[in-house]
């Protein structure tokens, strides 16, 4: 499918801020359903990865990068460009032994990321609904 053939953004079943549907839709080739899926895998498994940062001490900063870095991975598998700018930031700083840029910045962080999974949740039961 040629990517002006791809179904266009306002003809997407629903609009989550921070979230890029147009690229999305290039990413999987225009295949909606495809893309929905990724996003419900998302909104499963994000929430694990969440708790898992929460409340992370100096001595678990290789494990709070690992989870950061799959966090950046799979935000930029769906297009949420905005929160795999961030993850890979706070990646950074863990793998720089930065414990205090990982502090600083993660409650905030995490606080916006489940905003977005609670909002992209939200949009895909009332979706499927």
């Amino acid at each position: 499918m040629q990517a002006e053939e791809y179904p266009r953004v306002d003809e997407f079943p629903f609009y989550v801020p921070g979230l890029d549907v147009r690229r999305g839709l290039e990413l999987f080739e225009g295949e909606t359903e495809d893309y929905i899926s990724a996003l419900q895998s998302f909104v499963r498994n994000a929430p694990n990865t969440v708790a898992a940062m929460r409340g992370v001490t100096e001595g678990k900063l290789a494990e709070y990068e690992i989870n950061a870095h799959g966090l950046k991975s799979i935000c930029g598998y769906i297009c949420a460009e905005n929160v795999r700018t961030v993850a890979y930031e706070l990646e950074l700083l863990a793998k720089a032994g930065d414990f205090s840029g990982v502090s600083e910045r993660n409650d905030g962080f995490l606080d916006d990321l489940g905003s977005f999974i609670e909002k992209l949740g939200a949009a895909l039961e009332e979706y499927s609904g």
